[in-house]
């Protein structure tokens, strides 16, 4: 009777607690059923590798590794005296084409006035020979008289002429246009004003600002370096815009879209949640894009599954006290209950409005 008892007690407890743990476990495995994740992931980020656009001797160093900034910051300045002369040099360029162009001006106006007075001497001439024809055929004047009033006219004719060849001399130097409005709108003074555009952009780039807000790591520049256009100086990591890169294997994306709700824990922060959103997944395995990629065709080949990594997006800022750092391991969980999602764009081309692959664009 003792031991019928006892078994009763038994399959009460056994009911009962099946009762409690009915509901976490119906919940537990709906979760197992509508979420895929893994503990192959970590934050990643695009940095930004900061580099001189001119060459020059470091003047100044404004930062430390380690340091924060915000985009505008003045971080290195380099030794400005070289391209403030060269500024210099090509304003006096400038001036001088603007000098030339005056001249230019002023030959053309000499040439107009040298024209107009040809112009009259001819005028002048043509009447002497008139005149010097009458005489002779009337025979009032010697025949020596009407050869002079013809080679004043033939001289008059050929001054003309070469006063006509010099107007059309000073207007090509000059240019078609002559109006004042166009002064100096001349190919020399363009070439002038757009060498002095360079050297002022030169002097403007011996100062190097932060081009955004992030977090300077890997800083190799050092008061008094030498430094080449485009050799890196150090590493600029936004802090707002870091993501996930999570590896899932390729059995478990059947059912994963872009856009899908993920949750994300580092190791770091334990038990502390970061809620995101599928952003892109790969359109390749993470092998095929190694710098020596598998090669399958051959008689030792064995299939292993292959993971392709997905990007995620944290949603809103970091907490200050759980900020997160590139190369962290965390474990990522994708919600694939909805898979009503695209598969080849992101949400970010979604938001710059950037067409998907294969669509064609019209000019």
């Amino acid at each position: 009777m003792k031991l019928f008892s006892l078994r009763r007690l038994l399959f009460s407890a056994v009911l009962v607690a099946l009762a409690v743990l009915a509901v976490p476990g119906s919940r537990l495995l709906r979760y197992y059923m509508t979420h895929v994740s893994t503990d192959d992931a970590y934050v990643d980020a695009t940095v930004m590798m900061i580099a001189p656009r001119v060459q020059g001797t470091v003047y100044r160093v404004y930062i430390d590794d380690n340091y924060v900034v915000k985009a505008g910051d003045l971080l290195v300045e380099l030794d400005p005296r070289d391209y403030a002369a060269a500024l210099a040099e090509a304003r006096a360029v400038l001036e001088n084409a603007r000098q030339t162009v005056d001249q230019q001006f002023a030959a053309v106006a000499s040439a107009e006035s040298a024209l107009r007075l040809f112009q009259s001497q001819l005028h002048q001439a043509q009447l002497d020979y008139a005149r010097a024809k009458a005489l002779r055929q009337a025979e009032v004047v010697s025949q020596d008289y009407y050869d002079h009033a013809l080679t004043a006219l033939k001289v008059a004719q050929a001054n003309v002429a070469l006063g006509k060849q010099e107007l059309e001399r000073a207007r090509a130097a000059l240019g078609l246009s002559l109006d004042d409005h166009e002064r100096y709108a001349r190919p020399i003074v363009r070439q002038a004003e757009a060498a002095l555009t360079a050297a002022r952009l030169n002097l403007s780039y011996s100062k190097i600002y932060a081009p955004l807000d992030g977090v300077v790591t890997h800083k190799t520049v050092q008061v008094g370096n030498r430094v080449q256009a485009g050799e890196p100086m150090m590493t600029l990591v936004p802090w707002h815009n870091l993501y996930v890169t999570a590896n899932f294997k390729e059995t478990q994306l059947t059912d994963v879209r872009v856009g899908q709700e993920a949750e994300v824990e580092a190791d770091i922060y334990p038990g502390y949640v970061y809620r995101g959103r599928v952003d892109s997944i790969a359109l390749g395995t993470g092998q095929a894009f190694a710098l020596l990629p598998p090669e399958n065709a051959t008689g030792n080949w064995v299939k292993v599954v292959q993971r392709v990594p997905v990007k995620i997006l944290l949603d809103g800022p970091v907490p200050r006290d759980k900020q997160l750092r590139i190369g962290l391991s965390v474990e990522a969980s994708i919600d694939i209950g909805d898979t009503r999602g695209q598969l080849l764009t992101s949400t970010l081309q979604q938001q710059h409005h950037i067409p998907p692959p294969g669509t064609a664009i019209l000019k």
